[in-house]
């Protein structure tokens, strides 16, 4: 069996150059991504896709790379993509829906309805965006599980951002006995209102007590104030412990539930 040694050379070439561009290819698009990161450092702005940033320049490097790589390897490559004809148009319906999900990736992130580390809910799953990758949005649920949902999907539902903004409404629900002075009561309820250092107010965002009902037990009434992000969960607990203590020191009863019995005797 004859052997071509000029073509064991060739190929032995092509691969070796191919590896070349293989690790080529990883280098510059560490270093993009790296540069990118250190630009915007420097220039004090954040960027709010890192994650998918990373994905998208891999994406734009790699299959930069994979051409060259295959036009190294076959010579008839691009005459090959340039003479697909009929099965271009097959291989059109095959990416269709992939190509959709790409599309509605880039839009969500162009009209910035999220961005990676929102805490959202969508199609009843709640979670933080891990990121928005070629064709699936990332969500890590507040229990640790990944999910994967197609970027068409994303798109054309509806989504819920539990953080718009730094600071969000928060509510504690209390009924007190109907034996209370609620002159008192909401007296001392405005005053801790005012003066709670944990609570946020500006013009446009103060805290209010509501009516919510007469109950059988209580007089109910609904508190409502708001918060920053970092203060909100351990904020609303402690407002809530010192309301209670508030009233206790003050005598004023929050009333278990009741139902008071009369018998007649007949």
């Amino acid at each position: 069996m004859n052997i071509d040694m000029n073509i064991i050379v060739d190929y032995s070439l092509r691969i070796g150059i191919s590896i070349i561009v293989l690790i080529l290819t990883k280098f510059f698009s560490k270093i993009t991504y790296k540069s990118m990161m250190k630009i915007t450092e420097k220039t004090g702005r954040s960027i709010a896709y890192k994650n998918t940033s990373k994905v998208l320049i891999n994406i734009f490097y790699y299959t930069l790379g994979g051409f060259i790589i295959l036009s190294l390897l076959f010579k008839d490559f691009m005459p090959f993509l340039t003479g697909l004809g009929i099965s271009g148009v097959i291989v059109a319906f095959a990416i269709q829906e992939p190509l959709s999900n790409f599309i509605c990736g880039i839009l969500l992130m162009f009209s910035k309805t999220i961005k990676e580390g929102d805490a959202i809910e969508v199609n009843d799953i709640s979670g933080s965006v891990d990121q928005i990758d070629l064709n699936h949005t990332v969500i890590k649920t507040f229990d640790g599980k990944l999910v994967r949902i197609p970027n068409k999907t994303m798109w054309n539902s509806s989504i819920t951002n539990y953080w718009p903004s730094n600071i969000r409404r928060s509510e504690i629900n209390l009924g007190v006995s109907y034996n209370t002075d609620l002159t008192k009561f909401l007296g001392l309820i405005n005053e801790y209102l005012k003066t709670s250092h944990l609570i946020y107010q500006d013009n446009e965002h103060k805290p209010f007590i509501w009516f919510s009902g007469f109950n059988d037990s209580s007089i109910d009434f609904s508190i409502k104030f708001w918060l920053k992000k970092d203060d909100y969960f351990e904020g609303t607990k402690k407002i809530a412990t010192e309301i209670f203590e508030l009233l206790k020191l003050n005598n004023i009863e929050i009333p278990f539930t009741q139902i008071d019995i009369n018998i007649k005797r007949g």
